[in-house]
Formats: C-alpha cells, sequence, structure tokens
C-alpha cells in the first residue's frame, strides 16, 4: 500500500535522509539529497506540490501509471494526490521546490487556479528545455533559494511573489513546449478530478460571499450525479483521502488564511465558513489545528 506524505521534510524522513522544514513553501539543490548509490522509491502519493528543475543525472519518473525518462534540461511539476514513483540511476542536479496548498491560500487570492488551471490537471509531460530557457529558470530557482535560506521577517512574501513568476514562466513554457496534459482513460480519476474542481470553485464562492456554506459530501454526488458511498471510494482510491478529508483540510486553510491575512472577526469567520456557530468553528480548528482560532491569530501575527 502506497504511503502519503504531507511535506518534503516527512519523505525524506521515510528514505532515511535528514532535512528540515520550517514553512509551507521550501527550496531545495538536488545535489546531494540523495546518495551516490541508485535509489528507488515505493509508489507514494504527496499532499504537496512539486517543481523539479534538472541540470544533469539520470532518473526515470512514473506518476499515474506514465513514465518518462528524466535527463538534463528537465524540468516537470506534480500535483498533490497523485500516485508515483521513481528511480535514480545517476545523481540528479538541479533545483526541487516545494509547495502546499496552505501556502497558496495564504498569499494569493481566490481567482488563483483559474490563471494556472494546470496546477488542478493530470498529469503533464516533463519538458526538455532549450539551454537558454533552462539558463532563465534557473536564476530564478538560485534567487528563491537565496532567499529560502535568508531569515528576513518577509521571506514568505518574497517567495509568494518569486512563485507567481515561476508559474507564469511555467504557464508560458507549457505553450511553447507543447505539453499539453495527458488525458486519463480513468473513469475514477476523473471523478476525483472533477470533485477537486467543485471542492476549489466552492471555496472560491465562499471567499467571494456567493455561497454561504461548505458542500456536504452528499451535495458534491448529486451535483456529480452519482451515490455519496461511490464517490468516497472512488475519490480514496484515487487520491488516498477520502472527500471528508479534503473538505477538512481545505475548510482549515481558509480558516488559517482569514485569520492570518484579514480583519475579520472570528465570529465573521465562523459564518463566511458555514458553520452554524462560533463554539462549532472553534472546536473544529482546534481539533486539525491543535490550538483555538484567537490563540492561532495571535501566533501568526507579525
Amino acid at each position: 500500500m502506497e504511503h502519503i506524505y504531507n511535506n518534503l521534510q516527512d519523505f525524506f524522513r521515510s528514505m532515511g535522509l535528514p532535512l528540515q522544514q520550517d514553512t509551507e513553501l521550501t527550496v531545495h539543490p538536488l545535489d546531494g539529497l540523495h546518495s551516490d548509490q541508485p535509489i528507488e522509491a515505493p509508489l507514494f502519493r504527496t499532499n504537496y506540490y512539486s517543481f523539479l528543475l534538472i541540470r544533469s543525472g539520470k532518473s526515470t519518473y512514473a506518476i499515474n501509471g506514465h513514465v518518462f525518462d528524466l535527463g538534463p534540461y528537465s524540468f516537470y511539476f506534480t500535483n498533490p494526490g497523485h500516485l508515483k514513483s521513481f528511480k535514480i540511476e545517476v545523481p540528479l542536479e538541479g533545483y526541487m521546490l516545494t509547495f502546499s496548498e496552505m501556502f497558496i491560500r495564504q498569499y494569493f487570492t481566490s481567482d488563483f487556479y483559474q490563471h494556472f488551471p494546470f496546477l488542478i490537471h493530470e498529469t503533464t509531460p516533463v519538458m526538455r528545455l532549450e539551454q537558454g530557457d533552462f539558463a532563465g529558470l534557473e536564476v530564478l530557482f538560485q534567487q528563491m533559494e537565496q532567499e529560502y535560506l535568508s531569515h528576513s521577517p518577509y521571506r514568505n512574501p518574497i517567495l509568494a511573489n518569486y512563485l507567481y513568476i515561476l508559474l507564469y514562466k511555467t504557464k508560458s513554457l507549457l505553450v511553447t513546449y507543447q505539453a499539453l496534459t495527458i488525458k486519463t482513460q480513468n473513469r475514477g480519476a476523473e471523478i476525483a478530478r472533477d470533485f477537486k474542481g467543485l471542492l476549489k470553485a466552492n471555496f472560491r464562492s465562499l471567499y467571494e460571499g456567493k455561497a454561504s456554506k461548505v458542500l456536504s459530501i452528499k451535495e458534491y454526488a448529486d451535483a456529480l450525479h452519482m451515490h455519496p458511498n461511490y464517490l468516497s471510494t472512488v475519490v480514496k482510491a484515487e487520491t488516498g483521502k477520502s472527500p471528508t478529508d479534503w473538505i477538512q483540510e481545505r475548510t482549515l486553510a481558509e480558516a488559517q488564511t482569514l485569520l492570518t491575512n484579514s480583519t475579520k472577526t472570528i465570529t465573521e469567520i465562523t459564518f463566511q465558513l458555514g458553520f452554524s456557530d462560533t463554539s462549532h468553528f472553534a472546536k473544529f480548528f482546534k481539533r486539525h489545528a491543535g490550538q483555538s482560532p484567537a490563540a492561532y491569530r495571535k501566533a501568526t501575527a507579525l
């Protein structure tokens, strides 16, 4: 059975490699992350986005049944929830960037995925870049690494702006290299994709004041014209997480974003997220975040 990793630190710990992580966005050189010996990772899923820029080395990477060769000037990304594995034959040099849904919610607006729809698509092929395109991206990754290693109190907002640039460059490269999304023939994957699209749309409507509550699993199932139990089974099989897990994680991320980046009162946030009262919201938040909404807001205030 595949394992699900919530962050990069957990993933490398599983491989016996130490790596510290204290933010929801990380930038690391690939040099030295793995041993000099060939290494093969069993099937796994991650709950974060990964972008890899490879200067040299040799590897194969498999996602959702598709296998890609990686070598010099390779650039690719993976989205949360997909089943993947990799095998490194010659040590890789380059950069790896990871970021979470929470980071997106904290630093970007509700129409984020409308600008970057490739972040919710199915499998996207590896791009083999021309030297000039590779060099431009490498400079950007180097700048991000330098900021990531800094102790600036504004490190995360600066990294968010760099990420915005990277995503627009990625969007442009997808067109230049015609790296079209690989359409899956798996009906289960299509259902999981459609569910995640509806989930994002619901929270976007909540953010914009166009919806009054978080949709239930039954309401998602009705929208997709299927039984709730079938939806739950399919989403769990395809992503490793149940619809309930997806809804709760998104609710928590939205709550944390509002507590950190808005001046709304806890009562206002309670009703914006569709909770019936502040007590219910406070219990939900403490159960998932380990502290009360008020304590979280105080701890994250600059």
